[in-house]
């Protein structure tokens, strides 16, 4: 049996996309800009904040303006990061199971760490025992610095480990860690995406991880 299950955030245990949408677009609103659609969130929406700035407003092509913007987009986050944003169908039952189960339970998301703190707590009170977005300190996804770090807190083997996620950087990510990968198809990537980078798992609803990470 797995020791450790690592979850990703957005597309994994919630549905981020219309505070995403709020947030970025209001961004880009306050350098006069039209706005995005939900489509054009999702081709960029599992990178590090930095780079989904970037991607995200083009418009400005200005490494200072950039800085500048993601300063704003935490600002804009800060007030809609749980406007829309719930959890899953049968996440939060699968997760009390799991934990039942005796398996710890990590949070290893690309968003910001207070941020992600904040939803963690909110919307999964008492439910993980380890919870990270990114800080300086540590490389962001697909990097698998967290991960073996995550390892290290529970004394766990990275080969008993699953790392589930709904992108192609968490299944990149989970095979440079050489972790369990497991790609949940109801996130912001489809199936196919996830079995072509690295995917051994991909599980349609909650009650099939549920099922699938007890056989491991």
């Amino acid at each position: 049996m797995i020791q450790v299950a690592i979850f990703d955030f957005d597309g994994t245990l919630a549905n981020t996309l219309p505070d995403l949408k709020i947030t970025i677009n209001l961004t880009r609103e306050s350098y006069g800009l039209p706005p995005v659609t939900e489509a054009d969130v999702l081709l960029h929406v599992n990178n590090h904040i930095p780079a989904y700035i970037r991607l995200m407003i083009p418009e400005l092509a200005d490494e200072t303006l950039w800085d500048e913007a993601e300063q704003r987009y935490y600002a804009f986050y800060d007030d809609h990061y749980l406007a829309e944003t719930v959890p899953y169908d049968g996440i939060p039952e699968i997760l009390a199971k799991l934990k039942a189960d005796g398996i710890k339970l990590a949070v290893m998301s690309n968003k910001n760490h207070s941020h992600i703190l904040k939803m963690v707590d909110v919307l999964f009170p008492n439910t993980f025992d380890s919870v990270w977005g990114t800080i300086p300190e540590v490389p962001a996804k697909p990097n698998p610095a967290r991960a073996f770090l995550i390892a290290e807190e529970f004394g766990a083997d990275i080969e008993n480990i699953a790392f589930i996620g709904d992108s192609d950087i968490d299944m990149i990510t989970a095979c440079n860690a050489k972790a369990i990968p497991v790609g949940v198809s109801w996130g912001y990537r489809p199936a196919d995406c996830l079995r072509e980078n690295g995917a051994k798992y991909t599980p349609e609803n909650a009650d099939e991880l549920y099922e699938m990470l007890k056989s491991l």
